[in-house]
């Protein structure tokens, strides 16, 4: 059970979610990644995030995601459930279920498309919180929610002792280190592969990340050069990250990703509609792509070794 911002302030991949060939999610294969994943040094799972379509899934699909991850984890790793949904009551429903189903703390994006204050925020998630006996994660991703968690608008929840962090998907360094030194009890965990380094120069002691799964040698590897002191080591290898984060951007990020993330298990299955599937030329790119992160992991190897 999580009990602690340490717990959480590690290396996660947002688990993208694999769909069988009638579009259904499949949790075999959900095993499969998640084994593959944490024998290659990944030390979290997030479910359902964006990166896992969780809005476009029904509460079943969510649910059944969330048991199947932690099934597969079996306690090696944590698996956080991201519950953010439109109305209170069905965000509580999927923090009940997916604690039943494994989940050892949950996480929400604030609720989306009216217009709320920050009181209504502030009971929206301490009414999920009531329903259910493991820690919230805040989940700031302004750009896609149009409300951003800074010292001020955040500092009513980080006040809750059920609240243990934060999961900054927001480029904005200066509120994550605002954010830290008012509570500095919390675990500030970056969202964006693209500026890990940053973030962790900031406060971030964890990253919740798209490519992680895919690529967690390479954050593994700026985590232990930062550690040392080995600033220009851990930029190179940023460079890599952000090398492999730009492509994926330019392809049509969640799709691509997916597609990168199921190449060693035959497919995951396309993103949901009204993502568009990848064309051949874009699913030629991904490949490509495959072959340029496995040298990077391979070039960072030789570099640990040293």
């Amino acid at each position: 059970m999580v009990t602690t911002p340490a717990d959480i302030a590690v290396l996660s991949a947002a688990l993208a979610t694999p769909y069988d060939a009638e579009g259904r999610v499949d949790p075999e294969r959900i095993g499969m990644l998640v084994d593959d994943y944490v024998a290659r040094g990944v030390e979290g799972l997030y479910c359902c995030g964006s990166s896992g379509e969780g809005l476009l899934l029904t509460a079943d699909e969510r649910v059944e995601v969330v048991r199947a991850a932690s099934a597969a984890a079996a306690g090696r790793v944590p698996v956080i459930a991201h519950v953010g949904a439109l109305s209170t009551r069905e965000a509580v429903d999927l923090a009940v279920r997916s604690q039943d189903a494994g989940a050892v703390a949950v996480s929400m994006v604030p609720p989306i498309y009216y217009r709320y204050g920050p009181e209504a925020i502030a009971e929206h998630y301490r009414t999920v919180m009531d329903a259910v006996d493991v820690p919230m994660i805040l989940y700031n991703i302004p750009q896609f929610t149009g409300t951003e968690f800074d010292p001020d608008s955040a500092a009513d929840l980080l006040e809750d002792e059920r609240v243990i962090g934060v999961k900054q998907t927001a480029h904005n360094m200066f509120h994550l280190e605002r954010m830290r030194a008012a509570f500095p009890d919390k675990a500030y965990i970056g969202g964006f592969d693209e500026v890990f380094v940053a973030a962790v120069a900031a406060g971030a002691r964890g990253a919740i990340g798209t490519t992680i799964g895919f690529q967690v040698e390479l954050f593994l590897a700026a985590r232990e050069m930062l550690e040392r002191g080995d600033l220009a080591g851990a930029q190179r290898v940023q460079s890599r990250i952000g090398e492999v984060v730009a492509e994926l951007v330019d392809i049509d990020v969640f799709p691509a990703a997916k597609e990168l993330s199921g190449l060693p298990f035959g497919g995951l299955g396309d993103c949901r509609r009204p993502f568009r599937p990848l064309s051949d030329e874009q699913r030629s790119r991904v490949a490509r792509l495959a072959d340029v992160v496995a040298e990077h992991i391979e070039t960072t190897r030789a570099e640990r070794a040293r």
